[in-house]
C-alpha cells in the first residue's frame, strides 16, 4: 500500500508555515481553556511569595561614590610621558578596592572617626564606566549613616594603600637596581681586562690588514683555479680542430677587447706555439691554398693538364703531411692537458693552505669583536641603571598614579522595593511560571487537533474528513434530503475514496472500522458510511462486531434479540439474525447477546463460514469493531477482512495510542487502507469546503422555511 494522501493538495511553504502557526495557536488556546485557572493561581502565589520575601528582608540602604583612577606618569625615562594603562590595570584596581586589606582598613578607620557607629554587614560593589577610567562604588548597609561612612573610609583607605604600595615598590626597586649595578660593574672590569690581554697578544691593526690581504689572494687564486679547470675540461671534451678553433676565437675576442695584437691568453698562446700544432695549422692553410688554386685553374684547364696533375700531386702530398702532423698534435694536446692537471693540484694545495690561514685570522678578529661588544653592552647597561636610579630618587615621593575622589559618598537611601514593585515582580514571576506550566502541559499532551499534526506523525492515506456536528436524539444517522450538507458530502467523499481506492485486482468489499480507544466515533461513522453506500444503490450489510457494548441497534432503532453472537455459536444462521433497516439496500446484523470470550469465536470455523457466505451476497459489508488497544476482538477479526479503516478523532485521539493500535493490526497482517479523520472543524478541513457548505446549508434552510 502506498503511503500517499489522496485529495490533499500540496501547499506552498508560506501556507505551511502559517498553518503551523495557526495550529499551534489553537493548541495553546485549547490548553488555556482547559487549564486557564493555572495562571490566576500562579500569579496569586507569586505576589504572595514576593510580599513574604520582601517582608523578611532586613533594612537596606545604599550609598554611592565615584573615583578617577588614571594611568601613570613615567618619570623614570626622563620625559614624564602620561601612559594610559590597559584593561588589566583597571581590573587590578577593582580587585584592590574590594580586597580584604582595604575592608579591614575601612573598618578600623570607621571605629576611629565614628566610634558611635556599630559594625554592620555591608556589601561593596565596584563597576567601571564604559570607555572611561571612572569607577562607581556602591555600599549596601543596614543604616544610611554606616553605608556613607563605610564608602568614604573605603575610598580613603584605597588611596592610602596605593601610596604604601608605591613607597614599597620604590624601595624594593632601588635595592634591586643597586644589586644590578654592582653586578654590571664586575662585568665591565672583566671585559676590559680580557680586551687588554687580547691586545697584548695580538696586534689588532695588523690582523685586519693581513685578513684583507688573505681574502684578496684567495679570490685571485680561486679565479685562476677556475680557469685551469675550464681549460682542462675543454681539452678533454673537444677534438683537435675544435680546440684550435676555440683558441682562434679567444685570440680574436682578446684583440677586439684590448685593441692590441692577438697575444691572447698565456695558456692559449702556449698551445698555439707548440711545434706540431703550429706545423699542423700551416699545413692546413697550405692545403686550403692549393685547393683554391686548383679550383681557379679548373675553370680553364682539363684535369689531365700537366699543371692540374702537378697540383693534385701536391694536394695529396699535403694531405699525407696533415695526417702525420695531426697525430703529433694530438699527443701535444694530451701532454698539455696533463700539465694543466698538475697546475690544478698545485693551485688547490695553495688555496687550502691560505684558507686555513684566513680562518685563523677571521676567528681572532671575531673573538676581539665579541670581547669589545660585551664590554660596550655592559657599559650601556651601567648607564641605563644609573639613570633609573636617579629617576627613582627624584620621584620616590611623587604620586605617579592619578587617583582622585570625584564624588564623596552620598547620603544613604533605602533600596527595599515598594508595594508596587512587589506586585509587579510577583505578577511577572507568577505569569512566567504559569505560562511555563501550560507550555509543559501542551508538550505532554499528544492528542491531535489538525491535519498538519496528523501528517507529521502518520504517513497513511487520509480517506475521509468527517466534520463536527452536534447530534440530538436520533439525528446521528444520515437521511434522505439531509440539510447537513457538509456531513453528507464528507461521507460521499469517503465513499468515493473507497470505490476508487488505488489497488490492483479485486477492490475491497468487506471493511472493518475501528479505533485505538472508545469515544472516537467509530460506531456512528460505520453506520453513516453504510447508509451512504446504500444511497448509491450498493447492497450493503453493516455488522455490529462489538459483542460487549454494541450500539448499532439503538442507532437504527431496531429491537435487538439475536445477532452475531448467535451466528458464531452456530445456534442461528446469519440470514435469520439479519434485520432490514429503514434505509433501502441496507441490512443490519446486531451484536446479539454478550459472549464471555468473543475473540475465540471470531477465530473459529463458524466465523470463516459466515464471512465466506456474506461475501458473495452483498456489495459491501461494514464491520463495527471494538477498540484495538483494549480488546483482542478486532485483532482476531481484522486479518480476515479485506481492509481496515482506523478512526482518528481530533482533540481526543492520542498519537501514542493510535500508533500502538496500528502496530498491533500490522502485526496480525491486517491490510490498513487508511485513516478517517472525525470531528473535524470546517475551518480546518483541507478540502476547503467549509465556507461553501455553511453558506449552502443556510440557503437551503431558508428555502425550506419559505412558502412554495
Amino acid at each position: 500500500m502506498q503511503n500517499k494522501s489522496y485529495g490533499v493538495y500540496p501547499q506552498k511553504p508560506v501556507s505551511v508555515m502559517w498553518s503551523k502557526v495557526r495550529v499551534q495557536i489553537k493548541r495553546y488556546y485549547a490548553v488555556l481553556q482547559r487549564f486557564g485557572w493555572v495562571l490566576p493561581l500562579t500569579i496569586s502565589l507569586g505576589i504572595c511569595l514576593a510580599a513574604w520575601v520582601v517582608s523578611q528582608m532586613p533594612p537596606d540602604y545604599l550609598s554611592e561614590g565615584r573615583m578617577l583612577v588614571g594611568g601613570k606618569f613615567d618619570i623614570n625615562t626622563g620625559n614624564a610621558v602620561y601612559n594610559e594603562q590597559m584593561d588589566n590595570y583597571y581590573g587590578t584596581q577593582i580587585e584592590l578596592m574590594q580586597s580584604l586589606e582595604v575592608q579591614k582598613g575601612a573598618l578600623t578607620r570607621i571605629q576611629t572617626l565614628h566610634p558611635d557607629l556599630h559594625p554592620e554587614q555591608v556589601t561593596l560593589t565596584v563597576n567601571q564606566q564604559p570607555h572611561a577610567s571612572v569607577f562607581n562604588l556602591k555600599v549596601e548597609a543596614e543604616t544610611a549613616a554606616y553605608a556613607k561612612a563605610y564608602l568614604n573610609a573605603t575610598m580613603d583607605e584605597y588611596i592610602e594603600l596605593k601610596r604604601k604600595q608605591r613607597l614599597q615598590s620604590s624601595d624594593s626597586t632601588t635595592l634591586a637596581i643597586q644589586d644590578q649595578i654592582a653586578h654590571v660593574e664586575k662585568d665591565i672590569d672583566s671585559s676590559e681586562a680580557e680586551m687588554h690581554d687580547f691586545q697584548a697578544k695580538n696586534n689588532f691593526g695588523f690582523l685586519e690588514k693581513e685578513g684583507n690581504d688573505a681574502a684578496d689572494y684567495l679570490a685571485q687564486q680561486n679565479r685562476a683555479l677556475a680557469n685551469l679547470k675550464s681549460e682542462y675540461n675543454l681539452l678533454g671534451m673537444l677534438d683537435l680542430d675544435a680546440n684550435l678553433d676555440r683558441q682562434q676565437a679567444n685570440s680574436t675576442a682578446t684583440q677586439a677587447t684590448q685593441g692590441t695584437d692577438a697575444t691572447g691568453n698565456p695558456e692559449s698562446q702556449a698551445l698555439a706555439n707548440m711545434g706540431p700544432i703550429a706545423d699542423y695549422q700551416k699545413a692546413k692553410q697550405q692545403l686550403e691554398l692549393l685547393k683554391s688554386q686548383r679550383k681557379d685553374l679548373s675553370k680553364n684547364l682539363r684535369p689531365a693538364h700537366p699543371t692540374m696533375v702537378a697540383l693534385d700531386r701536391e694536394i695529396e702530398k699535403e694531405n699525407n703531411l696533415i695526417q702525420t702532423l695531426r697525430a703529433e698534435s694530438a699527443d701535444a694536446l694530451k701532454t698539455r692537458r696533463d700539465s694543466i692537471q698538475v697546475q690544478i693540484q698545485n693551485e688547490e694545495n695553495v688555496i687550502a693552505e691560505w684558507q686555513t690561514k684566513a680562518l685563523d685570522l677571521s676567528g681572532r678578529i671575531a673573538e676581539f669583536n665579541r670581547i669589545k661588544t660585551k664590554s660596550d653592552r655592559s657599559k650601556e647597561e651601567y648607564e641605563r641603571l644609573l639613570s633609573s636610579m636617579t629617576g627613582l630618587t627624584v620621584t620616590k615621593n611623587i604620586d605617579q598614579d592619578q587617583v582622585l575622589i570625584m564624588d564623596r559618598a552620598s547620603d544613604g537611601y533605602s533600596i527595599k522595593p515598594g508595594w508596587i514593585n512587589i506586585i509587579l515582580i510577583g505578577l511577572a514571576g507568577g505569569l512566567v511560571v504559569g505560562l511555563a506550566i501550560l507550555f509543559c502541559i501542551d508538550q505532554l499532551d499528544d492528542r491531535m487537533s489538525s491535519f498538519l499534526e496528523l501528517q507529521t506523525h502518520f504517513q497513511e492515506i487520509i480517506l475521509g474528513q468527517i466534520p463536527r456536528e452536534d447530534f440530538k436524539d436520533d439525528a446521528a444517522l444520515l437521511r434522505h434530503n439531509d440539510d447537513r450538507l457538509a456531513l453528507l458530502e464528507a461521507f460521499r467523499s469517503l465513499r468515493s475514496s473507497l470505490i476508487f481506492f488505488p489497488v490492483e485486482g479485486t477492490r475491497p468489499k468487506t471493511l472493518i472500522i475501528t479505533s485505538a480507544l472508545p469515544n472516537e466515533g467509530k460506531t456512528t461513522l460505520s453506520a453513516n458510511l453504510a447508509i451512504t453506500l446504500a444511497f448509491s444503490g450498493a447492497k450493503t450489510l453493516v455488522v455490529d462486531a462489538d459483542m460487549r457494548r454494541g450500539k448499532l441497534s439503538n442507532l437504527f432503532g431496531v429491537t435487538e434479540g439475536s445477532g452475531l453472537s448467535n451466528v458464531l455459536l452456530g445456534s442461528m444462521s446469519w440470514r435469520d439474525a439479519m434485520l432490514q433497516t429503514t434505509v433501502d439496500n441496507l441490512s443490519l446484523i446486531p451484536c446479539g447477546p454478550p459472549l464471555k470470550h468473543p475473540a475465540e469465536h471470531l477465530l473459529g470455523k463458524m466465523a470463516d463460514t459466515f464471512l465466506k457466505e456474506i461475501y458473495d451476497q452483498f456489495d459491501y459489508v461494514i464491520f463495527d469493531s471494538p477498540p484495538v488497544t483494549l480488546l483482542d476482538d478486532t485483532q482476531s477479526l481484522a486479518p480476515k477482512i479485506d481492509g481496515a479503516l482506523v478512526v482518528v478523532r481530533f482533540g481526543v485521539s492520542s498519537v501514542r495510542t493510535t500508533r500502538r493500535a496500528m502496530e498491533l493490526l500490522q502485526q496480525r497482517q491486517t491490510n490498513i487502507l487508511g485513516l478517517i479523520c472525525n470531528d473535524v472543524h470546517l475551518s480546518e478541513s483541507e478540502s476547503n469546503y467549509g465556507y461553501y457548505y455553511r453558506q449552502t446549508a443556510a440557503a437551503y434552510a431558508k428555502e425550506v422555511r419559505s412558502p412554495a
